[in-house]
């Protein structure tokens, strides 16, 4: 009979420790950051521990899918979507028919900048310009760049 308990007890520690570990938006990794992961576009996006609270909505057009990313802002004067939150980022996902009838001079690809392309998907991102005045001291080119660089297909 302890036998038995003893191979079950090590085949419940197998399973538990070869089980799939799953992965939560909303709270940080042990490096502090978030790893936002959105499977139906294929696609990861570090985002630093400024980024506590920070919600996303996505908008599906014709040409393109937004996923808008808004951050906690106390900011009244900043123009808001979403009620106390600015929105920061945006990755837009062209298909390639779409991003290729863009006009090379449109104001979208001087907007939106180029981080990777897959399949029949162009993936671009564009950051804030007006930075709210609660973000002003944390938000610096380096932490703009950080995202960028750290923007992954799947």
């Amino acid at each position: 009979m302890k036998k038995y308990y003893l191979l079950l007890f090590i085949l419940l520690l197998v399973f538990v420790g070869c089980s799939k570990k799953v992965d939560f938006m909303d709270q940080p990794a042990d490096d502090g950051q978030f790893y936002y992961t959105n499977k139906d576009l294929g696609f990861t996006l570090v985002l630093p521990p400024e980024f506590i609270y920070y919600q996303t909505q996505r908008v599906e057009t014709d040409d393109y899918i937004d996923i808008e990313f808004f951050v906690p802002t106390s900011d009244r004067a900043y123009p808001r979507e979403v009620p106390s939150y600015g929105k920061a980022i945006v990755v837009r996902v062209f298909s390639s028919s779409a991003w290729s009838s863009v006009d090379g001079d449109s104001e979208i690809k001087f907007i939106y900048e180029k981080v990777g392309e897959k399949g029949e998907n162009i993936y671009t991102i564009k950051f804030w310009k007006k930075i709210p005045v609660d973000w002003e001291n944390k938000w610096t080119e380096l932490l703009n760049n950080s995202i960028k660089n750290n923007f992954k297909l799947n």
